[in-house]
């Protein structure tokens, strides 16, 4: 009878020893954000005594996916809005008021005010060294976007080697909880610290990349991307994905790789594939600038050799007339006139390019013309002659001899005209006012793609720092709703502690009460 009793009451405690081990460990856990509340089942069959079923997991999958899900919307957001505040240091008039505005205003004023002084030698010193500056400020920040591209890159290349190891470490996670399952079956399948560190490596890969999840009955998960690509089947394997070229793939390991980065939707890798665009935007839109500055604005010239069309039109294959431009050129050497191409409006650029050229008059004084296509995709025509007497007279003051201040093909070549210094020393008094509406323009132009830039960078800030802030309050509720439903509560913990307690001792006391029991009938014998 002693023994029977006694295997009973062994078996109690030890269980209730096991239920009180987890009640200190859901305590100890408390604060731990992916830890899930257990909870010890212990059912009775009397007569037979108490059996240890299982250790619940009060888990919750739907509010569980749904909280990473959220949570990897406002990575994205968090992520996307510091790269684009590192973009916002590197125009500095954001914040501080000194960056492309002042030195594009700073170049304007000089250039008009030589215009209003042609003869200053402080103004000739000044247009010089404010073009220089302009044209360093301009590489120097595509230099900074650049550099700030690479390391997004690498940041990309960085998160897709962690996504790949996260998968490998869940998929590993699936085959130990089977192992696990198997031999903690009758007891209670106690295998919960598995889980816990299950849904810490889906929090992270959540963070990554947006997921989604499906448990079978003991607790392996399939995670897969948006658009329904496999990372990690229950048992069946892993899949790992690849970055190259700016791109993500999915590695199938059937049919090779699946270009994915179009499905990917949230997730820091997100973030970093958007910031890539948004500096490569931000770039194409500071290269407007300098294209815009290399296409535009030239000098009036005394003797350069080279005339110009000063407005610059889309299109050389359509009248000229179309962008309301005619008039007569009249070509003139050693005073005298050699050959007249009468209203030129009615002529494309290719076709004045072509009729000058095939002037015998006109090519017969040395003069040629060249069809140019300007690095902002818009076109002119240049007249050249080596002859220091020749002139073009253009009756419909569209055409002067003049010669650029930049050159190259966009920002990141683009630099002052070699000759700049010589050739403010050769400026034609006559055309400053001319010249001086012909600045206001394209000052004008070059102000409104500063703003373009300038407006793309902070309203694409301001969108994405107001959706972080919604979104943050949103993950925020959802936290607590998901704490609530599965975290640990301390007073509930250490209620279940005290009865749980209490109960052990009692079954202690018919330990020591049968203990006694058996000593006596053993002294009676």
């Amino acid at each position: 009878m002693f023994g029977s009793s006694f295997g009973i009451i062994s078996q109690a405690l030890e269980i209730y020893r096991k239920a009180l081990d987890i009640r200190n460990r859901n305590i100890v856990n408390a604060n731990n954000p992916d830890y899930v509340e257990e909870e010890p089942v212990i059912k009775s069959f009397a007569p037979v005594g108490i059996n240890f079923e299982e250790v619940r997991r009060d888990q919750n999958l739907y509010f569980l996916s749904l909280r990473n899900s959220k949570l990897s919307l406002v990575r994205y957001l968090e992520e996307r809005s510091g790269i684009l505040s590192n973009v916002e240091g590197v125009f500095q008039e954001l914040f501080e008021g000194t960056g492309i505005s002042d030195y594009t205003d700073r170049f304007y004023r000089a250039y008009l005010d030589l215009m209003k002084n042609p003869t200053n030698e402080g103004a000739k010193n000044e247009i010089y060294n404010s073009a220089r500056s302009l044209v360093d400020f301009l590489r120097a920040k595509a230099g900074d976007l650049d550099r700030l591209d690479n390391s997004v890159d690498f940041s990309l290349s960085r998160a897709v080697a962690r996504i790949n190891e996260l998968v490998r470490k869940i998929y590993v996670i699936n085959k130990e909880i089977t192992v696990a399952y198997a031999q903690t079956y009758a007891r209670g399948r106690d295998y919960k610290n598995l889980l816990d560190e299950r849904d810490m490596y889906l929090r992270e890969l959540s963070e990554l990349i947006n997921i989604d999840i499906q448990e079978d009955d003991i607790g392996r998960v399939k995670v897969l991307t948006s658009m329904g690509f496999t990372l990690v089947d229950f048992q069946e394997g892993y899949w790992s994905l690849r970055y190259a070229g700016g791109r993500v793939f999915w590695d199938s390991k059937a049919n090779g790789d699946t270009d994915i980065t179009e499905v990917i939707e949230s997730g820091k890798v997100k973030a970093l594939l958007d910031a890539r665009m948004d500096i490569a935007r931000f770039r194409s839109e500071l290269d407007r600038i300098a294209r815009q500055l290399i296409s535009e604005v030239k000098i009036p010239r005394e003797n350069s050799g080279t005339w110009f069309l000063i407005r610059n039109v889309p299109d050389p294959s359509v009248p000229l007339s179309t962008y309301g431009i005619d008039g007569d050129l009249e070509f003139y050497s050693g005073g005298l006139l050699v050959g007249t191409v009468s209203g030129y409006g009615s002529l494309s650029l290719n076709d004045l390019v072509n009729t000058i050229n095939s002037d015998p008059a006109i090519t017969g004084a040395g003069f040629s013309a060249t069809l140019v296509a300007n690095p902002d995709g818009s076109y002119t025509v240049r007249i050249e002659n080596t002859d220091p007497e020749a002139e073009v007279v253009d009756t419909g003051n569209n055409v002067y001899e003049s010669s650029p201040v930049f050159e190259g093909t966009g920002v990141g070549d683009i630099r002052v005209v070699g000759s700049l210094r010589d050739d403010v020393n050769d400026l034609n008094f006559s055309l400053t006012d001319t010249f001086s509406g012909f600045a206001n323009v394209w000052w004008e132009n070059t102000r409104g793609l500063v703003r373009d830039l300038i407006g793309d960078i902070s309203t694409t800030q301001a969108d994405v720092k107001d959706k972080l802030r919604i979104e943050s309050a949103l993950l925020e509720s959802l936290d607590r709703r998901l704490k609530e439903m599965q975290g640990v509560s301390i007073d509930k913990e250490f209620m279940e502690i005290m009865k749980i307690q209490r109960t052990y001792e009692a079954i202690a006391r018919v330990v020591r009460t049968i203990d006694e029991l058996l000593e006596t009938t053993i002294n009676m014998v």
